[in-house]
């Protein structure tokens, strides 16, 4: 695949997550190469792969994050980026909880604050 076309489909794929995670200031902000691998590599190779759908992947992708910690920001935005795709909000719970007995209760709380955050904005 050809630079260009990854890049088309990443830009594609944050424009359906309602530019979550990230958005044009982000990227913007992030530079190069960061906001370029983010765009290209992770959204538009890896996001975007058969397989999967972006609601899966981006379960999976919040599932991932509450069970590492210390990604607050991140997970808020793949939160709304769930949002932006119709995803309810007992289902993103859902994904959180299950990472409790394997992540640690700690993590799993967080990422619900997190996700209350989110609720109530």
């Amino acid at each position: 695949m050809d630079s260009a076309t990854r890049h088309e489909r990443g830009l594609a794929r944050l424009k359906e997550l309602g530019d979550e995670p990230g958005g044009d200031a982000f990227i913007e902000r992030m530079g190069s190469p960061m906001g370029d691998w983010l765009v290209d590599w992770v959204f538009g190779e890896v996001h975007t792969r058969d397989g999967l759908t972006a609601r899966e992947r981006e379960l999976i992708i919040v599932a991932v994050l509450t069970a590492i910690g210390s990604s607050d920001p991140q997970v808020a935005a793949h939160i709304r980026a769930l949002r932006a795709i119709d995803v309810p909000w007992q289902e993103i719970e859902e994904t959180i909880l299950q990472t409790a007995p394997y992540a640690g209760i700690p993590r799993a709380i967080n990422a619900l604050k997190v996700l209350r955050t989110e609720q109530g904005r």
